[in-house]
């Protein structure tokens, strides 16, 4: 796994579009960020070229895209080297005049944001897009009120928050403080892909803390975080979340309850495909502590020391390399020493769409934990390598900027199964163009793409082990 400023990093496949509208260049139009900002209208891009900029960032209302150069090539290395700092000095974004989910932030390091809540970002009647991203070193700290939201603060927000490394982010305060990685509060916020990782809460939640809203938590790994009293990995309070294939792991609450959960008010809590191991409290239930109030489904999931419902088992996970944050389940298959009981023994309802050493090993039925079960594409920003296998080659399309039509071509040495699919800014599919067998040699697709508009499209071709995606332009 390559290295990248102490974190683990690939190639990531990703499906964003950029805007047809102004492209505003930092620092080469304006010097620092909020001034390109300050310069756009909805549905503009600032797009900031590497460097550290010392400022604290607010949107303004501004429904517009901002992003660095990972937006534009894919190249994770980006993410490490355009750096916002906010040098303690509030949050270091702020959005809180209604921005829509046109708005995204991707491709940064957000550190060293110090405010009463939403340290890295602060996201208010706001519902953006935060992907690909490093939220590290920010705190969320007030003496006497308590500080909310070390990495990332939401309240009444629809944000999707995905595929981001949420790195030793702070909530702190002499009264109660909660969500050290996230804080959450009100509508029905989508928390998916994420390494969410050693993170403190004072008062709980130390990975993530959400009360009065029915969010999506998917396909994360929340691992070593710490709830100073309750829930050192996540803390529910009077919420319907679905907690779907998550991997927690050896979070800490250090004086009272639910090490890696802790649910208390009226709510009702869904867990399935999930792994809680490891994790310990002061208190009762090192895995979960659920209020007499609370209604839950906890099932299909690796629980420490058992639970009962349909489909849950108590064995060791056998992860592969937990000191060295990987989260992946053995197989034996791939060279490791046993096959983990995870694989194939999720909700025979959810099914794995990746079959390879990374991703849903075994059937089609899916695994327990973050990796397993469903789109599942990536974790964070990690291990994702597309092996290229010479059955398939790839000549790529034509012509490439296109206008509204464009011509996929590939070559298959072998009869099989193929799929070609297009994607739009958020991952979700717009087109089958291909998903049936095909004889051996040269073929043709073309796609139209007459309703869309102008921007970076993605399609994504796939045949046995093998599947690799490319960028093609749209101009009008």
């Amino acid at each position: 796994m390559r290295q990248i400023a102490g974190m683990a990093f690939s190639i990531v496949v990703f499906f964003y579009i950029v805007s047809s509208a102004t492209i505003i260049d930092i620092p080469n139009d304006y010097a620092t960020i909020q001034e390109g900002i300050n310069a756009s209208y909805d549905g503009d891009t600032v797009l900031v070229q590497p460097g550290t900029y010392t400022e604290n960032v607010n949107f303004n209302g501004q429904n517009i895209v901002l992003g660095s150069r990972f937006l534009t090539t894919g190249d994770a290395s980006y993410i490490s080297s355009t750096i916002i700092d906010g040098d303690s000095s509030g949050s270091v974004i702020t959005l809180h005049s209604g921005e829509d989910s046109t708005t995204t932030i991707i491709g940064f390091t957000i550190q060293n944001g110090l405010a009463t809540n939403g340290g890295g970002v602060y996201c208010v009647s706001s519902s953006p897009s935060i992907s690909f991203n490093i939220i590290s070193d920010n705190s969320a700290f007030d003496m006497f009120d308590g500080g909310n939201g070390g990495g990332i603060y939401c309240y009444y927000s629809n944000s999707i928050i995905s595929n981001n490394v949420i790195r030793s982010n702070y909530a702190s305060g002499f009264v109660q403080s909660f969500g050290g990685g996230i804080y959450s509060s009100y509508l029905s916020p989508t928390i998916k892909n994420n390494l969410i990782i050693q993170n403190l809460g004072d008062w709980g939640g130390g990975g993530i803390y959400v009360s009065y809203s029915d969010p999506l938590i998917q396909q994360n790994v929340i691992a070593l975080n710490r709830g100073t009293f309750y829930g050192g990995g996540l803390y529910l309070s009077d919420a319907n979340p679905m907690i779907i294939n998550n991997t927690i792991y050896r979070n800490r609450a250090r004086w009272n309850d639910g090490g890696g959960i802790f649910c208390d008010g009226y709510s009702a809590l869904t867990v399935v495909n999930t792994i809680m191991w490891a994790d310990s409290a002061a208190g009762e239930n090192n895995e979960i502590w659920i209020d007499d109030a609370v209604y839950p489904v906890i099932s299909y999931c690796d629980i420490l020391g058992g639970w009962e419902g349909e489909g849950n088992i108590y064995d060791s996970p056998y992860f592969r390399d937990t000191d060295n944050e990987d989260f992946h389940l053995m197989a034996a298959e791939y060279g490791y020493p046993y096959d983990s009981p995870c694989i194939d023994a999720g909700a025979p309802d959810i099914l794995d769409i990746e079959l390879d050493s990374l991703w849903g090993m075994g059937t089609l039925i899916s695994d327990m934990g973050a990796y397993g079960g469903g789109d599942s594409v990536q974790v964070g920003i990690d291990e994702y390598v597309i092996v290229y296998k010479k059955e398939v080659e790839l000549f790529g399309c034509y012509p490439n900027p296109f206008n509204t039509r464009v011509s996929i071509q590939y070559r298959l040495a072998e009869p099989g199964h193929i799929s070609i699919i297009i994607y739009d800014i958020l991952g979700r599919q717009l087109e089958a163009l291909v998903n049936h067998h095909q004889p051996s040699g040269n073929h043709r697709i073309s796609w139209e793409a007459e309703d869309l508009p102008s921007g970076i499209y993605f399609y994504r071709i796939q045949a046995g082990d093998y599947n690799e995606s490319k960028k093609m332009i749209l101009l009008k």
